[in-house]
């Protein structure tokens, strides 16, 4: 299905986002921003969902913020629901298929993990034009790769390429271009034949560990695996009631 420049691609438990602007490298647009994050949305309320793909249509994953929009003004914070991310609560991969620029790479970042396709390579290039991280990259990279690195990605602007990205731990498996889309669906669908719920509680346990002292961490965790066994032993109960 075809939806103002996104394609939605169900597959199984696995729901693909499939950036639609080949001709554009992908670039998005604000109204595609904004569409991001309903079509975001609609992917936690399903329950039929458990993970979500974002990929690009063509040779690239996104080059970013479209340079129409920059040009005349009409950027504007819904270009890329940052926000939206950071709350989903279902894992989300990037299966990035070419270039990742600018506010594509911080798209990358901004999923859970990614899977990276031998031509894939990402590039954070702000600094170069006088402007500082954008839309949560701030946060994301160097929690990600650590401080000094992304330092250097941020500052250097340079091309990371996919072997070098899998060294600095922003790709986490990288494969043939022939096989990305395979193995990624393979790797998700992994994800989503876990006990309902494990993933999101895992997400949440370490995410909330991002920003707490290691005390903090260890409280979280422990209310996290309570949680867990509870809703474990609520549902053999009621199979067990079946």
């Amino acid at each position: 299905m075809q939806d103002d420049g996104w394609q939605v691609d169900q597959q199984g438990r696995v729901r693909w986002l499939l950036i639609d602007r080949p001709a554009r490298k992908n670039a998005m647009t604000s109204a595609m921003g904004t569409r991001l994050g309903e079509l975001l949305e609609d992917a936690q309320r399903d329950a039929g969902t458990r993970v979500i793909v974002i990929s690009g249509v063509g040779d690239a994953f996104s080059a970013g913020l479209d340079r129409d929009e920059i040009a005349s003004g009409l950027a504007n914070k819904s270009s890329f629901p940052v926000e939206a991310f950071y709350a989903f609560t279902k894992p989300t991969i990037a299966c990035v298929n070419g270039l990742a620029y600018g506010g594509g790479a911080t798209l990358a970042v901004a999923c859970d993990m990614r899977v990276v396709a031998d031509s894939g390579s990402f590039t954070f290039g702000l600094a170069k034009l006088g402007l500082t991280p954008e839309w949560g990259s701030s946060y994301f990279l160097w929690r990600q790769v650590g401080w000094s690195r992304a330092l250097d990605l941020f500052l250097t602007g340079r091309p990371v390429d996919a072997a070098e990205a899998f060294r600095l731990g922003l790709a986490d498996r990288v494969v043939a271009d022939a096989d990305l889309r395979a193995e990624t669906q393979r790797f998700a669908e992994q994800l989503a034949s876990l006990p309902e719920g494990a993933a999101e509680a895992t997400k949440a346990v370490l995410r909330r560990g991002l920003d707490v002292d290691f005390g903090e961490a260890r409280e979280v965790e422990r209310a996290g695996l309570a949680e867990r066994v509870r809703a474990m032993r609520a549902r053999a109960k009621d199979r067990a009631a079946r």
